[in-house]
């Protein structure tokens, strides 16, 4: 029985304008109205996946963000809370020359981007009150000196023709106690050691009394993989990479042709019980 629904957004829930479908409001509505636990999960800032829970859907849910670093309930209560040491992004940062990368760090609302190629973008959003230019790696690494900001993630982010150096570079932190996962073809995130989408689940299974076996789960990336190989019902989207779609339970459509309303109309059909 699916009592939980847990959703990526970027190349799942939302479409390549980064909006999400009416059909995917209405089927995530009416899934809700049922009696389903709701939840996005995603890599985003808690602002950003606000901004959808108030603009878009208009429901309650749980919001999972920075890969499950943060998790606020349908309450606003934050019940998970796991920033980066800031020793270790200080180490990130120092340990090897990114100037040639763009380099972000995600606090809990604010992304700090210093990109050597002046387009200062993350790979979703532009410039704006909450996505803030840095000039160099100093920068980022005295912002990390303030008390002030906890950083929840860092970011990475190449053109194609560096990224195998950027790989080298990035498998030269792996000692350290921290999580990489890949969310875009040239775009690695850092977390915690054990931070991960999954985790944040397994803490919400833990609160909610919801078995992990009642849990679907829908994404299309490396950072989604676990949870979509952990959950009872794990859903890769069609336009997910192929080791997601290698441990999913079932395929759906892709992220723009609705490919998240028409699985869970399919669970409100009672197909699955």
């Amino acid at each position: 029985m699916i009592e939980f629904i847990g959703t990526d957004l970027d190349g799942t829930l939302l479409n390549s304008y980064s909006r999400i479908s009416s059909k995917n409001v209405q089927a995530i509505r009416d899934a809700v109205n049922s009696g389903i636990t709701f939840a996005i999960c995603s890599g985003r800032t808690l602002h950003s996946v606000n901004k959808f829970f108030e603009n878009d859907l208009k429901i309650p849910g749980y919001r999972v963000v920075l890969n499950g670093a943060v998790v606020v309930d349908p309450n606003g209560e934050r019940i998970v809370d796991q920033p980066l040491s800031h020793d270790i992004v200080d180490e990130i940062l120092k340990r090897t020359e990114f100037n040639n990368f763009k380099v972000v760090l995600d606090g809990l609302n604010d992304v700090h981007i210093f990109d050597p190629r002046h387009s200062f973008t993350t790979y979703f959003e532009g410039m704006s009150r909450h996505h803030i230019k840095a000039n160099s790696i100093s920068d980022l690494i005295k912002l990390n000196d303030s008390k002030d900001f906890d950083v929840y993630k860092v970011c990475f982010s190449c053109e194609p023709k560096k990224l195998h150096e950027l790989q080298k570079r990035l498998e030269s932190l792996t000692s350290l106690p921290i999580t990489i996962s890949r969310s875009g073809s040239y775009y690695f995130e850092i977390n915690g050691q054990d931070i991960t989408k999954l985790s944040a689940l397994q803490r919400i299974s833990e609160i909610s009394k919801i078995p992990m076996k009642n849990f679907m789960c829908f994404g299309d990336y490396g950072n989604d993989l676990n949870m979509v190989k952990e959950a009872g019902y794990g859903v890769a989207m069609e336009n997910a990479i192929d080791s997601v779609k290698d441990v999913a339970w079932k395929i759906t459509g892709n992220n723009n042709h609705d490919g998240v309303a028409k699985m869970v109309q399919r669970v409100l059909n009672k197909e699955f019980e």
